[in-house]
């Protein structure tokens, strides 16, 4: 499963045009590719950039060989990353209790803590933020604090914290059964 563009990036990929050429630009699709990603690049739809999610990577590219300057939003990323691989992650890593906020019990992750997954960290960050749904918290609150991106899965709500997904530093979750989200 991959995620879907934001409505930005399908905008954006509409309108890409070649400085030079002034032919539509084929989007480069980066990360693991999965079957969706091979077949949209037999088709002619994305161009397969590699695996590596990348600020500095190039965003489109042209049968005449122009790659503009415009460079990746790591949010707006086509990923291929699904719950299995979101899953495995999961697994591999430490989970610690927030013990500094016990009125919202929840637990997080840090990207140091296991840097040998540093590329997993991002691409499940993206998977979050782009596959979750916009809930505010606190959630009872008539003025919500935050309107993050939560994504479900296996009885946890997992998100990140505003800003971009490359500077993210810590992934959040909590028991969906828990009251206080």
């Amino acid at each position: 499963m991959s995620i879907p563009l934001t409505d930005r990036a399908k905008a954006e990929r509409e309108a890409a045009r070649c400085p030079d050429c002034r032919e539509r630009m084929v989007p480069i699709a980066y990360g693991f590719p999965g079957p969706e990603m091979f077949e949209a690049a037999e088709r002619g739809e994305i161009i397969l950039g590699g695996c590596t999610i990348d600020a500095a990577n190039s965003t489109h590219s042209c049968a005449c060989d122009t790659t503009p300057s415009s460079t990746v939003d790591t949010d707006d990323v086509l990923v291929a990353f699904d719950v299995d691989e979101a899953r495995s992650y999961i697994a591999a890593v430490r989970w610690q209790f927030a013990s500094t906020m016990p009125q919202w019990p929840h637990e997080y992750t840090v990207r140091k803590w296991r840097p040998d997954l540093d590329n997993t960290f991002e691409a499940f960050s993206a998977f979050t933020r782009s596959g979750g749904v916009v809930k505010p918290w606190p959630a009872d609150s008539p003025t919500p604090r935050y309107h993050h991106r939560y994504l479900a899965i296996d009885g946890w709500d997992y998100w990140i914290m505003d800003g971009p997904v490359a500077d993210s530093e810590v992934i959040n979750r909590a028991r969906l059964d828990d009251t206080w989200q």
